[in-house]
């Protein structure tokens, strides 16, 4: 089975070009080796700006979990093994992690699922059926659970074989993917999107069943059939497809033999395949391991020891350096984004490089995380309902290139700290936490938030907020609790009475008075429990 330094040796590729971008769009924090590590990668970040990856410690890997939006140390989430097959490779918006590990006294990998709590499921052992003398890596895991990767079957009476696979949510059972047209011809799965489709690359014959003729393929899967990709030129061309977006695009590299056999950079739209250049001419050892749903690819462009992390826009072939995308910064001796190996459909890019803390002249090879300068808004401010003189909360979640500075406003117009022409008091209008003491209809409008960071500004959707005038309990719903303060206030009848309760929150039509008429539209929303 192969293993990230068989992917990655696997990529060659090509040709030139650098689009021009004058402000900076990223910036790059490099998240710190784990205690005793030598060497550091990021290598899948969700849409929550939380990266995972691998360290290696003495000789033996350890997966990480870094959050953005509030960590500023990794978390060791344990040791997998010592070999390039052993690691995390996968992270959903959940945060369920998918990786490979070997256990004791078993010499073969197992495919590791880990809670958000942390719990470790060897989904190997655990939930499926294999063969005694086989190995299977977890490789990418999708929104509701579902996982790609590799495992060992019996496929004959006298062979087993390693088939690309799917695991059901929480990895209760596994289904190979036995759609090649060739017998035990081995496969893998890389990738997953949230439509269940599948990538990766497989042994097909393109010959004939008398004359077989085997050439690894790219292929996407949507049932239990191996599709195979275009090719450039020849249907005898190798490739391989290492991600998938939400959009069902793929990216990874493929042979081109009307090009002297040179191995490229490739997206796949449907039935299409794009050639993707490399800076400055064909460069062996290019590559695109990650696309979002915008098709932004990143990727290599050359190899390991030159080469360089690089993002192919969407519709653009010419690779551009994500080195020139960053905010201005201070850099160590040495400073190189080696390898952007993910992106997210946030936007956010992980990968490796060194030297990207300016403090850091050590060379050691560091995981690195990209924020966009446009914060990332995870969490928007929720439209809601206040009862006449309430207490609503608002708040709001962003990650991005900080420190996050944080204005809230009403109909466009910045809100103030304390009190409100209304009579209202505003606490947290520059925080991400908001609330409004004594909130009344002068205060209900469309609440939205500006997200300042350090090198870019986004405002998030707009959160429409209103009075429920029948909730009198203010416990956000119109039931029984509400009944009583009604009674009592239409028993007193008159607004103007001095015992009448502040604003006179009974008076549905403003009439002045809390009678018959009001009662009616109690009735109307106690029948609906909220607020029309």
């Amino acid at each position: 089975m192969p293993g990230l330094g068989s992917i990655l040796s696997a990529c060659t590729v090509l040709v030139a070009g650098v689009a021009a971008h004058a402000d900076p769009v990223y910036k790059a924090l490099a998240i710190p080796l784990l205690p005793g590590a030598t060497f550091g990668e990021a290598v899948s970040v969700n849409n929550k700006g939380v990266a995972i990856g691998r360290c290696l410690i003495g000789g033996v890997y350890h997966g990480f979990m870094f959050d953005a939006a509030s960590d500023t140390t990794p978390i060791d989430l344990g040791p997998l093994g010592p070999s390039e097959t052993h690691g995390l490779w996968g992270i959903n918006d959940e945060g369920w992690i998918v990786g490979t590990m070997q256990v004791e006294n078993d010499p073969f990998d197992h495919a590791l699922l880990i809670a958000p709590g942390g719990a470790r499921i060897d989904i190997t052992r655990d939930t499926t059926v294999r063969t005694p003398m086989g190995s299977a890596q977890a490789r990418a895991i999708n929104s509701l659970g579902s996982i790609a990767g590799i495992s060992t079957f019996d496929c004959s009476l006298s062979e087993s074989t390693g088939f690309g696979s799917r695991w059901s949510p929480g990895g209760f059972f596994v289904t190979p993917l036995l759609g090649s047209n060739f017998e035990c011809a081995p496969s893998s799965a890389f990738a997953i999107n949230d439509a269940g489709i599948l990538a990766g690359s497989a042994l097909m014959n393109v010959g004939s069943p008398v004359d077989p003729l085997l050439v690894e393929r790219p292929f996407i899967c949507d049932d239990d059939s191996q599709i195979p990709l275009p090719t450039f030129s020849s249907p005898l061309e190798s490739g391989i497809a290492l991600a998938i977006s939400s959009q069902s695009d793929v990216c990874g590299s493929a042979q081109d033999l009307s090009d002297s056999g040179r191995t490229h950079p490739a997206l796949w739209l449907g039935t299409e395949i794009i050639k993707l250049n490399s800076i400055g001419g064909f460069l062996e050892g290019s590559c695109a391991f990650g696309v979002n749903g915008n098709t932004d690819i990143v990727g290599r462009s050359g190899d390991e020891p030159t080469g360089q992390a690089v993002i192919w826009y969407s519709g653009d072939v010419a690779p551009v350096p994500l080195t020139d995308l960053l905010q201005p910064a201070p850099r160590a001796p040495g400073f190189r984004l080696t390898a952007a190996l993910a992106v997210s459909d946030g936007g956010f890019i992980v990968g490796r490089g060194t030297g990207i803390s300016p403090a850091d002249e050590s060379g050691q090879t560091v995981p690195f995380l990209l924020l966009p300068c446009e914060p990332v808004i995870i969490q928007p401010p929720l439209a809601q309902t206040s009862c006449l003189r309430g207490s609503p909360a608002f708040s709001v979640r962003a990650v991005g290139a900080g420190p996050l500075n944080y204005q809230w406003r009403r109909n466009g117009i910045p809100l103030d700290e304390g009190p409100q022409p209304s009579g209202a008091v505003v606490a947290g209008s520059r925080s991400r936490l908001m609330r409004i003491f004594g909130f009344s209809f002068d205060d209900a409008g469309n609440f939205d938030v500006v997200i300042t960071g350090s090198c870019g500004t986004t405002i998030t959707p707009v959160a429409n907020t209103h009075v429920c005038r029948p909730d009198l309990s203010c416990d956000g719903i119109v039931s029984d609790s509400d009944f009583p303060i009604f009674v009592d206030a239409y028993n007193i009848l008159d607004c103007a009475d001095p015992v009448m309760p502040p604003s006179c929150p009974a008076d549905f039509n403003e009439d002045g008075f809390v009678d018959d008429a009001d009662f009616v539209l109690f009735v109307q929303a106690y029948e609906v429990l909220f607020c029309p």
